[in-house]
């Protein structure tokens, strides 16, 4: 008894070496089955992030700008803002003049005038698609502007558009406020100021003066250590400069240390259009 009892175990353990022979393949296959599965899946997570990344490298290297970039380029529209932080507020004859100087440009420009900083208004003056270029004359008061109306201001530049800042202590505050630089004023400019021929090359820049004077209404210089890293300056001396633009994505934001009073000389008039048309 006790002999078939061993041979009754030794056939069962033979039977499950025989089964154990048959399944080790199939465990093997789904083993190696599952791992190169977790690979595939591994590679085409890269692939796909690859795809994408090149997408947007592709995307970087192809964008176009809403705005020609040649000298005999001019807007055909323009907003200037005259509500009553503007140093243009009430003074219908200073209006008339800038609205005179903005439109004597190398080709024809219809200049609206808006007057209110308001969400609303604002975001109707950086939602007109015809315009591509806002213009903010030096403050006489500080405005008091709404995150959004800030918002809106940097989305106008960014898709495309330029906003120009003329000269003024109030001017630089508000930019940095709105773009969150750290523009430094200068006290005082004298002048004169010259042409960056390196900057201005290949740039409507390039057909300026080589040098301007002081305006006689006003003249706002800015410590070039402390733009942006993505600014030119256009006019400069001695390490302040008068006249730069700051690339903003796909726009600008442009200062003119001028403050366009009655004056001023016809060579800031030309700096100012040539500011508009960068």
């Amino acid at each position: 008894g006790a002999l078939k009892r061993q041979r009754g175990v030794m056939g069962g353990l033979r039977a499950a070496a025989g089964v154990l022979l048959v399944l080790l393949p199939c465990i093997a296959i789904v083993l190696i089955g599952s791992n190169l599965k977790h690979q595939a899946l591994e590679l085409l997570s890269r692939a796909h992030k690859a795809s994408h990344t090149s997408s947007l490298s592709d995307n970087k290297v192809t964008w176009q700008t809403l705005r020609p970039e040649h000298s005999a380029y001019y807007p055909s529209k323009i907003r200037l803002f005259t509500g009553k932080e503007s140093s243009l507020y009430g003074r219908h004859r200073e209006i008339l003049s800038m609205r005179s100087i903005l439109q004597n440009g190398p080709s024809a420009s219809h200049v609206e005038t808006f007057s209110s900083l308001r969400v609303a208004a604002l975001r109707s003056v950086a939602w007109d698609k015809g315009a591509h270029v806002m213009v903010f004359p030096s403050f006489a008061d500080y405005p008091d502007l709404h995150m959004i109306s800030k918002t809106d201001i940097r989305g106008y530049a960014s898709t495309g558009n330029n906003v120009v800042f003329l000269g003024g202590f109030g001017t630089l505050d508000v930019m940095n406020e709105i773009f969150g630089w750290q523009l430094k004023p200068v006290t005082y400019q004298e002048g004169p100021f010259y042409r960056s021929e390196r900057n201005a090359h290949n740039t409507v820049m390039a057909t300026m003066p080589s040098l301007v004077q002081s305006d006689g209404g006003g003249t706002f210089g800015v410590r070039i250590k402390s733009l942006p890293p993505s600014a030119r300056s256009y006019y400069d001396s001695l390490g302040d400069t008068v006249l730069f633009a700051v690339r903003y994505d796909l726009g600008m934001v442009t200062y003119v240390g001028s403050d366009m009073g009655p004056t001023g000389n016809a060579d800031w008039h030309k700096l100012l259009r040539a500011a508009i048309s960068l």
